[in-house]
């Protein structure tokens, strides 16, 4: 009998478990599924090319709610409102077609055009309704995504004195100016366009670009990605200069290669967004290369700086004014970082939710429709930084004009509800004439 009751008990245990574990099964399926078709009442936002860890979710917007996922099974659904696509995961075949005519569609991408140069052309980005781009005039502006306050322009972490900067240039043979990269084939020809200025001035150059200078064992694995990776950081304040010189020169695109040198107190030659003056923490913050006829002129000025003290510090003033209420004294800048929310730390991740909660509320407004333009993405075709006219020698220039023709050729299946088949696609392409029809 007791064997019995224990073997009634064992069986009661195990169905038990079995029924918490199939409950458990249960909701999570419900979850995933019964939700999206059932049981959402709210707009549904769908993550066309995901690239976080999120699953479905119902997210407070303000006054609103809509749920967002990235399950494609959303695509079929009746509150569906918004297709959102990261820039660089769009591919052409597996867009979402047909495109209801309700349905918008959102574009995130903080990249140049490397990775998707279709996007140079404004008949591309005309099909999209809602951006959130490195442009001030995005939707969401990624503009300054790299710079996290006002604290990292103005601070003396990794400062260096001018002092102890001419004495590591003459105890440690240092040149006075710094060039990292290690990515040498770009739409901007930065390699080209430093190789002269070689000629002219003394640079240590530690990347696999151009590399005269060993990087020290330490930095050897992937710390210069890092924005804020402290040994990299100590090794760049040393400089006098650093040579800041973008992958591509768009409006507004402007990277850690500006902000790093000014974190640390190193005055950038910048070479980029032809705005980037706008964002400066005071007038003679950087350098500009664009001021100058070319690498000469340019090396001329930068010697006559780097021996002249009192001019030198001019551009470091962010770094060493007495009076911290004028270390930076461009109020876009400034006003830009104050009024950032200070209880949410300025990472990418805030920047997504931004953007998702943005099309929530745009969902509830039936009054307006809203189309991307040129402005939120502006990149002109590339230029040579020697000549300043379009080089047909850098092969980034034809794949700019590619990118245009196969933007021509997606909006026309797109507002034609033709799904794209990748052969059919370039058979297609190789009818057009990129100098006439692009």
């Amino acid at each position: 009998m007791a064997n019995y009751l224990r073997k009634c008990i064992w069986v009661a245990l195990v169905a038990s478990s079995l029924f918490i574990i199939s409950q458990f099964w249960l909701m999570r399926t419900y979850e995933d599924y019964e939700i999206l078709f059932e049981d959402i009442k709210v707009p549904v936002i769908l993550w066309w090319t995901p690239f976080t860890g999120n699953q479905g979710r119902l997210e407070n917007c303000g006054q609103v709610k809509c749920y967002f996922t990235q399950n494609r099974n959303f695509v079929s659904h009746n509150l569906l409102s918004t297709i959102l696509f990261y820039g660089s995961s769009i591919e052409f075949e597996d867009l979402p077609l047909p495109r209801r005519g309700s349905i918008d569609w959102g574009l995130l991408h903080e990249e140049s055009p490397r990775n998707i140069p279709t996007l140079t052309s404004e008949t591309a980005l005309s099909l999209f309704n809602h951006s959130a781009t490195f442009s001030r005039f995005s939707d969401v502006p990624l503009t300054l995504v790299d710079l996290d306050s006002e604290e990292d322009l103005i601070g003396t972490k990794y400062f260096v004195s001018l002092e102890k900067k001419n004495r590591l240039i003459r105890e440690k043979q240092l040149a006075p100016f710094l060039y990292i990269q290690s990515n040498c084939e770009t739409a901007s020809m930065r390699d080209l366009y430093i190789k002269e200025l070689m000629q002219y001035i003394s640079i240590d150059s530690y990347g696999a670009c151009l590399n005269n200078k060993k990087l020290p064992e330490s930095l050897k694995r992937d710390h210069v990605s890092s924005l804020k990776d402290s040994e990299f950081l100590s090794l760049t304040s040393q400089y006098k200069f650093t040579l800041a010189f973008e992958n591509a020169v768009c409006d507004d695109y402007i990277t850690e290669k500006l902000w790093r040198p000014l974190m640390v107190g190193s005055v950038p030659v910048y070479y980029g967004s032809p705005s980037f003056k706008d964002w400066l923490p005071n007038k003679n913050s950087a350098v500009s290369v664009r001021d100058f006829a070319g690498p000469k002129e340019l090396a001329n000025f930068l010697l006559l700086l780097a021996t002249d003290e009192s001019r030198y510090r001019e551009y470091i003033s962010h770094k060493i004014s007495r009076n911290l209420n004028e270390r930076i004294t461009n109020p876009r800048l400034r006003n830009a970082l104050r009024n950032r929310d200070k209880s949410v730390p300025n990472e990418f991740g805030n920047y997504v939710q931004s953007f998702e909660c943005l099309v929530c509320q745009r969902s509830f407004d039936n009054a307006n429709s809203y189309i991307v333009n040129k402005e939120h993405y502006n990149c002109p075709l590339p230029v040579n930084p020697l000549t300043n006219t379009v080089d047909r020698s850098n092969f980034w220039v034809d794949e700019f004009i590619v990118g245009r023709c196969k933007a021509k050729l997606l909006a026309q299946l797109v507002l034609r509800n033709i799904s794209i088949d990748r052969e059919s696609f370039h058979q297609q392409l190789l009818t057009f004439n990129p100098e006439r029809d692009c």
